[in-house]
Protein backbone atom coordinates (compact mmCIF):
# COMPACT_ATOMS: atom_id res chain seq x y z
CA UNK A 1 0.00 0.00 0.00
CA UNK A 2 2.73 2.49 0.89
CA UNK A 3 4.59 1.71 -2.33
CA UNK A 4 1.40 2.38 -4.27
CA UNK A 5 0.96 5.71 -2.47
CA UNK A 6 4.53 6.73 -3.23
CA UNK A 7 4.03 6.16 -6.96
CA UNK A 8 0.65 7.86 -6.92
CA UNK A 9 1.71 10.99 -5.09
CA UNK A 10 4.99 11.27 -6.93
CA UNK A 11 2.98 11.51 -10.14
CA UNK A 12 0.69 14.12 -8.58
CA UNK A 13 3.55 16.36 -7.57
CA UNK A 14 3.66 15.75 -3.83
CA UNK A 15 7.44 15.55 -3.98
CA UNK A 16 9.95 12.73 -3.60
CA UNK A 17 11.21 12.95 -0.02
CA UNK A 18 8.39 10.61 1.04
CA UNK A 19 10.21 7.79 -0.77
CA UNK A 20 12.52 7.52 2.22
CA UNK A 21 9.56 6.40 4.33
CA UNK A 22 8.60 3.70 1.86
CA UNK A 23 12.12 2.45 1.17
CA UNK A 24 12.72 1.71 4.84
CA UNK A 25 9.20 0.46 5.60
CA UNK A 26 8.00 1.10 9.12
CA UNK A 27 10.65 3.19 10.80
CA UNK A 28 11.64 3.62 14.43
CA UNK A 29 9.39 6.64 14.83
CA UNK A 30 6.37 4.72 13.53
CA UNK A 31 7.05 1.74 15.76
CA UNK A 32 7.51 4.03 18.74
CA UNK A 33 4.14 5.66 18.10
CA UNK A 34 2.39 2.32 17.62
CA UNK A 35 3.85 0.97 20.84
CA UNK A 36 3.04 4.18 22.69
CA UNK A 37 -0.65 4.24 21.79
CA UNK A 38 -1.02 0.56 22.61
CA UNK A 39 0.11 1.30 26.16
CA UNK A 40 -3.00 3.42 26.73
CA UNK A 41 -6.51 2.18 27.37
CA UNK A 42 -8.19 5.61 27.39
CA UNK A 43 -9.16 7.52 24.26
CA UNK A 44 -7.93 10.77 25.76
CA UNK A 45 -4.39 9.46 26.27
CA UNK A 46 -4.27 7.94 22.78
CA UNK A 47 -5.46 11.21 21.23
CA UNK A 48 -2.82 13.23 23.07
CA UNK A 49 -0.19 10.81 21.78
CA UNK A 50 -1.48 11.42 18.24
CA UNK A 51 -1.06 15.17 18.79
CA UNK A 52 2.49 14.62 20.03
CA UNK A 53 3.30 12.53 16.96
CA UNK A 54 1.92 15.27 14.72
CA UNK A 55 4.14 17.88 16.37
CA UNK A 56 7.14 15.59 15.98
CA UNK A 57 6.40 15.36 12.25
CA UNK A 58 6.18 19.15 11.96
CA UNK A 59 2.40 19.61 11.97
CA UNK A 60 0.71 22.26 14.08
CA UNK A 61 -2.40 20.25 14.97
CA UNK A 62 -3.89 16.81 14.50
CA UNK A 63 -7.56 15.89 14.37
CA UNK A 64 -9.53 12.69 14.11
CA UNK A 65 -13.06 11.50 13.59
CA UNK A 66 -13.89 7.96 14.66
CA UNK A 67 -17.01 8.07 12.49
CA UNK A 68 -17.91 10.77 10.00
CA UNK A 69 -21.57 10.15 10.92
CA UNK A 70 -21.04 11.13 14.57
CA UNK A 71 -22.39 14.58 15.40
CA UNK A 72 -20.70 14.98 18.79
CA UNK A 73 -17.04 15.30 19.69
CA UNK A 74 -15.57 12.83 22.21
CA UNK A 75 -14.95 14.04 25.74
CA UNK A 76 -12.32 13.13 28.33
CA UNK A 77 -13.30 11.59 31.64
CA UNK A 78 -13.24 15.06 33.19
CA UNK A 79 -15.85 16.25 30.70
CA UNK A 80 -13.40 18.38 28.71
CA UNK A 81 -13.42 17.90 24.96
CA UNK A 82 -10.51 15.74 23.85
CA UNK A 83 -9.84 18.10 20.95
CA UNK A 84 -8.91 20.80 23.46
CA UNK A 85 -6.44 18.45 25.15
CA UNK A 86 -4.91 17.97 21.69
CA UNK A 87 -4.27 21.70 21.39
CA UNK A 88 -7.35 22.94 19.52
CA UNK A 89 -8.63 26.32 20.75
CA UNK A 90 -11.83 26.12 22.79
CA UNK A 91 -13.48 28.52 20.32
CA UNK A 92 -12.86 26.14 17.41
CA UNK A 93 -14.44 23.25 19.31
CA UNK A 94 -17.43 25.30 20.41
CA UNK A 95 -18.07 26.51 16.88
CA UNK A 96 -17.84 22.99 15.48
CA UNK A 97 -20.49 21.83 17.95
CA UNK A 98 -22.78 24.84 17.86
CA UNK A 99 -23.08 24.99 14.08
CA UNK A 100 -23.25 21.19 13.58
CA UNK A 101 -20.28 21.19 11.22
CA UNK A 102 -20.21 17.38 11.16
CA UNK A 103 -23.12 17.44 8.75
CA UNK A 104 -21.49 19.82 6.27
CA UNK A 105 -17.76 19.24 6.65
CA UNK A 106 -16.37 18.68 3.12
CA UNK A 107 -13.33 16.85 4.53
CA UNK A 108 -15.42 14.10 6.09
CA UNK A 109 -17.68 13.94 3.05
CA UNK A 110 -14.71 13.38 0.75
CA UNK A 111 -13.24 10.77 3.08
CA UNK A 112 -16.44 8.77 2.57
CA UNK A 113 -15.80 8.67 -1.19
CA UNK A 114 -12.05 8.01 -1.42
CA UNK A 115 -9.46 5.69 0.07
CA UNK A 116 -6.31 7.70 -0.60
CA UNK A 117 -4.92 10.56 1.52
CA UNK A 118 -5.72 13.95 0.05
CA UNK A 119 -4.70 17.58 0.43
CA UNK A 120 -7.28 20.20 1.35
CA UNK A 121 -7.22 23.92 1.97
CA UNK A 122 -9.48 26.42 3.72
CA UNK A 123 -9.27 28.62 0.63
CA UNK A 124 -12.22 27.42 -1.45
CA UNK A 125 -10.80 29.13 -4.56
CA UNK A 126 -7.81 26.79 -4.73
CA UNK A 127 -7.79 23.65 -6.84
CA UNK A 128 -7.64 21.48 -3.76
CA UNK A 129 -11.44 21.28 -3.80
CA UNK A 130 -11.75 19.15 -6.86
CA UNK A 131 -13.53 21.12 -9.57
CA UNK A 132 -15.68 23.28 -7.34
CA UNK A 133 -17.76 20.59 -5.67
CA UNK A 134 -18.29 22.72 -2.56
CA UNK A 135 -21.77 23.84 -1.58
CA UNK A 136 -22.74 26.91 0.41
CA UNK A 137 -22.69 25.08 3.74
CA UNK A 138 -19.35 23.45 2.89
CA UNK A 139 -17.86 26.87 2.28
CA UNK A 140 -19.22 28.12 5.59
CA UNK A 141 -17.41 25.27 7.38
CA UNK A 142 -14.13 25.96 5.59
CA UNK A 143 -14.35 29.67 6.28
CA UNK A 144 -14.71 28.91 9.97
CA UNK A 145 -11.80 26.43 9.92
CA UNK A 146 -9.75 29.18 8.28
CA UNK A 147 -9.76 31.13 11.55
CA UNK A 148 -7.51 28.48 13.09
CA UNK A 149 -5.72 26.62 10.25
CA UNK A 150 -4.95 27.10 6.57
CA UNK A 151 -4.58 23.64 5.05
CA UNK A 152 -4.06 20.00 5.82
CA UNK A 153 -3.98 16.39 4.71
CA UNK A 154 -6.67 13.85 5.54
CA UNK A 155 -6.03 10.10 5.71
CA UNK A 156 -9.31 8.14 5.34
CA UNK A 157 -9.63 4.84 7.19
CA UNK A 158 -12.50 2.57 6.13
CA UNK A 159 -13.74 -0.21 8.42
CA UNK A 160 -16.72 -2.00 6.94
CA UNK A 161 -19.59 0.48 6.73
CA UNK A 162 -17.82 3.02 8.94
CA UNK A 163 -15.50 5.75 7.69
CA UNK A 164 -12.94 7.37 9.98
CA UNK A 165 -10.08 9.73 9.29
CA UNK A 166 -7.06 11.43 10.78
CA UNK A 167 -6.31 15.00 9.79
CA UNK A 168 -2.87 16.62 9.82
CA UNK A 169 -3.27 20.40 9.95
CA UNK A 170 -1.04 23.42 9.35
CA UNK A 171 -1.56 27.01 10.43
CA UNK A 172 0.57 28.71 7.81
CA UNK A 173 2.63 26.19 5.83
CA UNK A 174 1.77 24.46 2.57
CA UNK A 175 0.44 21.08 3.70
CA UNK A 176 1.51 19.44 0.44
CA UNK A 177 5.15 20.22 1.09
CA UNK A 178 4.82 19.14 4.70
CA UNK A 179 3.27 15.82 3.71
CA UNK A 180 5.91 15.12 1.09
CA UNK A 181 8.46 14.75 3.88
CA UNK A 182 6.63 12.05 5.83
CA UNK A 183 3.55 10.71 4.04
CA UNK A 184 4.52 7.13 4.86
CA UNK A 185 4.58 7.84 8.58
CA UNK A 186 1.33 9.78 8.38
CA UNK A 187 -0.42 6.92 6.62
CA UNK A 188 0.87 4.27 9.04
CA UNK A 189 0.14 6.35 12.15
CA UNK A 190 -3.39 7.19 11.02
CA UNK A 191 -4.29 3.55 10.50
CA UNK A 192 -2.58 2.40 13.71
CA UNK A 193 -4.41 5.10 15.66
CA UNK A 194 -7.88 4.39 14.26
CA UNK A 195 -7.57 0.63 14.67
CA UNK A 196 -6.42 0.99 18.27
CA UNK A 197 -9.29 3.37 19.02
CA UNK A 198 -11.69 0.88 17.46
CA UNK A 199 -10.34 -1.82 19.78
CA UNK A 200 -10.81 0.47 22.78
CA UNK A 201 -14.40 1.30 21.85
CA UNK A 202 -15.20 -2.35 21.22
CA UNK A 203 -13.80 -3.33 24.61
CA UNK A 204 -15.83 -0.60 26.31
CA UNK A 205 -19.06 -1.43 24.50
CA UNK A 206 -21.80 -3.18 26.48
CA UNK A 207 -22.56 -6.83 25.90
CA UNK A 208 -23.99 -6.99 22.38
CA UNK A 209 -26.03 -10.11 23.04
CA UNK A 210 -28.20 -8.34 25.61
CA UNK A 211 -27.87 -4.76 24.30
CA UNK A 212 -28.28 -5.13 20.56
CA UNK A 213 -30.64 -2.59 19.02
CA UNK A 214 -33.76 -3.93 17.35
CA UNK A 215 -34.62 -3.02 13.79
CA UNK A 216 -37.30 -0.57 14.97
CA UNK A 217 -34.97 1.02 17.55
CA UNK A 218 -32.31 1.48 14.87
CA UNK A 219 -34.86 2.98 12.51
CA UNK A 220 -36.15 5.46 15.09
CA UNK A 221 -32.62 6.44 16.11
CA UNK A 222 -31.64 6.94 12.48
CA UNK A 223 -34.50 9.36 11.90
CA UNK A 224 -33.62 11.13 15.16
CA UNK A 225 -30.05 11.51 13.87
CA UNK A 226 -31.48 13.21 10.78
CA UNK A 227 -33.14 15.84 12.93
CA UNK A 228 -36.68 14.43 13.16
CA UNK A 229 -38.67 14.77 16.38
CA UNK A 230 -40.93 12.09 17.83
CA UNK A 231 -44.06 13.35 16.07
CA UNK A 232 -42.31 13.42 12.70
CA UNK A 233 -40.83 9.94 13.21
CA UNK A 234 -44.28 8.63 14.19
CA UNK A 235 -45.72 9.93 10.90
CA UNK A 236 -42.86 8.49 8.87
CA UNK A 237 -43.16 5.05 10.46
CA UNK A 238 -46.95 5.04 10.80
CA UNK A 239 -46.68 4.45 14.53
CA UNK A 240 -47.93 6.34 17.56
CA UNK A 241 -45.85 9.01 19.27
CA UNK A 242 -45.71 6.86 22.42
CA UNK A 243 -44.41 3.88 20.44
CA UNK A 244 -41.61 5.99 18.98
CA UNK A 245 -40.80 7.31 22.46
CA UNK A 246 -40.65 3.71 23.73
CA UNK A 247 -38.18 2.64 21.03
CA UNK A 248 -35.98 5.70 21.52
CA UNK A 249 -35.86 5.20 25.27
CA UNK A 250 -34.89 1.56 24.78
CA UNK A 251 -32.08 2.61 22.45
CA UNK A 252 -30.84 5.18 24.97
CA UNK A 253 -30.85 2.55 27.73
CA UNK A 254 -29.10 -0.12 25.66
CA UNK A 255 -26.39 2.29 24.55
CA UNK A 256 -25.97 3.56 28.12
CA UNK A 257 -26.46 7.10 26.84
CA UNK A 258 -27.49 10.19 28.79
CA UNK A 259 -30.07 11.33 26.26
CA UNK A 260 -31.17 10.97 22.65
CA UNK A 261 -28.36 13.13 21.25
CA UNK A 262 -25.80 11.11 23.17
CA UNK A 263 -27.36 7.87 21.90
CA UNK A 264 -27.13 9.10 18.31
CA UNK A 265 -23.45 9.96 18.77
CA UNK A 266 -22.67 6.54 20.27
CA UNK A 267 -24.60 4.70 17.55
CA UNK A 268 -22.81 6.62 14.80
CA UNK A 269 -19.41 6.00 16.38
CA UNK A 270 -20.09 2.25 16.54
CA UNK A 271 -21.40 2.15 13.00
CA UNK A 272 -24.91 1.14 14.11
CA UNK A 273 -26.55 3.93 12.13
CA UNK A 274 -25.43 6.14 9.26
CA UNK A 275 -26.42 9.65 8.24
CA UNK A 276 -25.43 9.28 4.60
Amino acid sequence: MIDHLVDLYKMRGWGVRMITDAEYGVGKFDRHFRDEICRHDKLEAVAVTLAEAAHALGWDLAAFHVSIDALELPRAGSGEFIAERMGWPAASVEGWRRFKFARDCPIGARCARVTEPFFWTCDERQAGWFDGELGTENRRVLNYYGRFITSGVAVPVHRGACTSYVGWCSRDRDAREQASANLGSMFFIAHAFIHHVEDLLSAQAPDRASNQLTERETECLTWAARGKNRDEIALLLHRSRDTVHFHLQNAIRKLEADNRTHAVAIACTRGLIRLR
